[in-house]
């Protein structure tokens, strides 16, 4: 008997919460203050959590049985998007339905988690080679599709959507090994006659962002200053000068730590990082209470996607990693990102927690 009700981790809810009241306080510094703005991210912070709770409430055997449905339905809007796709800032990645207008490429955060688990699950043991292919060819598709937007970050996220799952699942670290030594040969095959030139330009400012100091350079030059001028606490929640003067474009959406951390200074940042930090590692374990395999390999791929986007948009605003597209998760202002991030703990607390109903 299926039981469709919430089933909730408080203490991982808590911490989402917590996420999202300090990234709403930011936005609204952030922003200048702009009402507009901040309804519309409140908003979507609201659907977000309803999100957990009404995916939190469907049993796993049904995610499990979806799998291949949803995998579906993300090839089809990622097809959608080529034929008839919004294009912004020269790339063509979003989708209009009615009213609605939102990435599909959000949606394989989920779906390729939850097909590479359904193929692993089908035969037990560890994933052999043969396995191993056929997940990165099913990754491959959708992972194409999103590059040809073009989005050469998306494309690789999808693809590392799979490692994980496959690392979950006990893949070999020979083959690990391997990835990372066709990764690492591929690089220079990447740099000329893959990537874009903004794409080049991005990784030149990150190795030497004083060689444009008003060009490619000026962004991350601007964040460092913001992130430094915050000190050990930091100047006070509204009193950052950076992005209120206008200083560091898309102070409220990928930069938006910049302006946090000026707010908040170390300790604030420090505090940021082990709420992601505590919410990684609850699901990690919690997932590693599963008797289910599907149920562990894509809660614990989700945690890690989770955590990966977060060290991403910190160490790229902290001049660590070169300027990608990641937003910083429950705390960028955004729709589709954080929405999809409020789908995936739904689906993290259904898988975790669901008890089958033993009747007496």
């Amino acid at each position: 008997m299926l039981q469709y009700r919430p089933r909730l981790d408080l203490p991982l809810l808590f911490a989402i919460i917590a996420l999202i009241l300090l990234g709403s306080l930011t936005v609204w510094s952030a922003s200048g203050f702009s009402e507009p703005m901040m309804e519309r991210h409140i908003v979507r912070a609201l659907i977000a959590i309803g999100a957990i709770i009404v995916m939190s409430s469907i049993p796993p055997r049904k995610y499990q049985h979806v799998a291949p449905y949803l995998y579906g339905l993300a090839i089809i809007l990622l097809l959608g998007v080529i034929v008839m796709g919004d294009s912004t800032n020269g790339s063509q990645r979003w989708l209009a339905i009615g009213p609605i207008r939102f990435q599909p490429s959000e949606l394989v955060k989920v779906a390729i988690p939850m097909m590479v688990a359904w193929l692993l699950v089908v035969e037990a043991g560890r994933p052999d080679l043969k396995k191993i292919a056929t997940c990165l060819l099913v990754t491959g598709l959708p992972a194409g599709l999103i590059f040809i937007q073009p989005d050469l970050d998306g494309a690789i996220f999808t693809i590392i959507y799979a490692l994980f799952v496959l690392y979950f699942a006990g893949m070999s670290w020979k083959i690990i090994g391997s990835f990372l030594a066709v990764i690492a040969t591929a690089a220079p095959l990447l740099w000329f006659f893959v990537m874009e030139a903004y794409q080049k330009k991005r990784v030149s400012q990150f190795l030497d962002p004083e060689s444009d100091p008003l060009g490619a350079g000026y962004q991350i030059i601007q964040s460092l200053i913001a992130i430094g001028s915050g000190g050990i606490k930091g100047k006070g929640w509204t009193n950052a000068t950076q992005g209120h003067l206008g200083f560091i474009p898309e102070s409220h959406t990928d930069f938006i730590f910049s302006t946090y951390a000026e707010e908040w200074g170390f300790l604030g940042s420090a505090l940021l990082l082990g709420l992601y930090l505590f919410i990684t590692a609850r699901v990690i374990w919690l997932a590693s209470q599963c008797e289910s395999p599907f149920n562990r390999l894509v809660s614990g791929a989700l945690a890690l996607s989770f955590f990966l986007y977060a060290f991403i948009n910190m160490g790229m605003v902290s001049g660590v990693l070169p300027v990608m597209g990641s937003p910083l998760p429950f705390f960028s202002y955004g729709g589709t990102a954080m929405i999809t991030q409020g789908v995936c703990f739904g689906i993290i607390m259904s898988l975790c927690l669901y008890k089958p109903y033993k009747p007496k």
